[in-house]
């Protein structure tokens, strides 16, 4: 039975690859594109459209995806530090607002939101946090002499990856209890070989997904709380790959 799926804090310019592949995995996807970065996206997704400073635009994209695809059964947050990095490399006051918006507050609008549909709802759902990591300015200067990015992420960017971080392990923690909801924590960096190429993390998640699906019983709240290797193993299963 497929599955219905939205994709938040990647546009379609940035995410096509993986929305497209996850639908390979019996998923129906919708994306959340920025109103000013919106691209087409493949004839297989579904692409809503989102202002990110907004919370009531937060509420509408929950709407909108449902329109588009039913009831949402899994929210992926996805953060892209070495996309951020580019992105946001001017560090300048200008930037502070915008930053917040894009990294930070965009997150927490959507989430509150999400959460506040599987309450009214109440029918599983699954909220999806996946940080792809970047070295920061700090990691640079700590790296014993050796550059290990040509790109270090700025206090901006590397401020909102700690805080998207945090946030997702405390709310895993906070709603622990919560019955009809799972939190998954997912991260990686840009070596990660699962996470290199689009397919290859779209295929791995689907399966991850399915085999939690299969599992009786919720993680253990430790469980909850530890980030995921991508590529990793899924509890109680056989090898994925």
């Amino acid at each position: 039975m497929s599955k219905n799926l939205l994709i938040i804090g990647k546009d379609s310019a940035s995410v096509s690859d993986f929305a497209e592949a996850m639908t390979f995995g019996d998923f129906n996807v919708a994306t959340a594109d920025d109103t000013q970065k919106r691209t087409t996206s493949a004839a297989s997704v579904n692409s809503v459209l989102w202002n990110k400073g907004s919370a009531v635009s937060a509420r509408s994209l929950i709407i909108q995806a449902e329109t588009a695809i039913g009831y949402i059964d899994d929210y992926v947050f996805y953060f892209d530090s070495p996309l951020y990095a580019s992105e946001f490399s001017d560090f300048s006051a200008d930037n502070c607002q915008k930053a917040a918006d894009e990294m930070v507050t965009s997150f927490q609008y959507a989430a509150f939101e999400a959460l506040t549909r599987i309450e009214q709802k109440k029918s599983p759902a699954r909220l999806i946090f996946i940080l792809k990591t970047h070295p920061s300015a700090k990691d640079n200067l700590l790296s014993s002499g050796k550059n290990i990015s040509n790109n270090p992420a700025n206090p901006l960017v590397a401020a909102a990856e700690a805080a998207f971080a945090n946030f997702a392990e405390n709310l895993a923690a906070f709603k622990n209890n919560q019955e009809n909801l799972s939190i998954l924590l997912i991260t990686g960096d840009a070596q990660n070989e699962t996470m290199q190429k689009s397919s290859t993390m779209a295929n791995w998640l689907s399966n991850y997904i399915k085999t939690l699906d299969t599992k009786k019983s919720k993680l253990s709240p430790k469980s909850t709380l530890t980030w995921i290797k991508a590529g990793s193993k899924a509890p109680g299963s056989f090898q994925l790959f």
